[in-house]
């Protein structure tokens, strides 16, 4: 194979997805990788992020239609970011997924005051998970089903 050829896979492979839908905000890179290739299996396209920071720029200038967005990030924490997207008018209509592994029923509340569509405990069901952003994404349902 010609070796030009081969690295322009590999910076294909690399390069952020135009047009995602789904951005997940994630400082475990592992954890997000696994919820990446959940989406895509169930025909979503998503792209990961585990820097706060990094975070709220990609929002910006991707506009990704839902945001899953864990609450304890380093730097930012995702309470933090989630009131930052939801009272910047560029970034208003962002649905917010929250998916934690905190169990306190005041970080729930929390989040759900500032904003945040749904809240998720790790490791969530993948059906109650995927069922939540189709209906955030508002993706029709036929037979008692959402088509994808």
């Amino acid at each position: 194979m010609n070796m030009d050829v081969f690295n322009s896979m590999v910076n294909a492979m690399d390069a952020k997805p135009e047009g995602y839908e789904i951005l997940i905000v994630e400082d475990n890179v592992e954890q997000a990788s696994l919820t990446k290739l959940l989406l895509e299996e169930y025909g979503f396209s998503a792209h990961f992020v585990t820097d706060s920071s990094e975070a709220m720029q990609t929002i910006h200038s991707d506009k990704p239609r839902v945001v899953i967005l864990d609450l304890m990030m380093p730097e930012i924490d995702g309470l933090r970011i989630c009131k930052q997207i939801k009272t910047s008018s560029v970034t208003s209509h962002t649905k917010i997924i929250i998916y934690s592994g905190k169990m306190y029923d005041s970080d729930r509340r929390k989040a759900l005051e500032l904003g945040a569509d749904a809240f998720f405990l790790k490791p969530a069901r993948a059906n109650l998970l995927i069922t939540k952003i189709k209906e955030l994404l508002h993706h029709p349902i036929q037979n008692g089903t959402y088509k994808n």
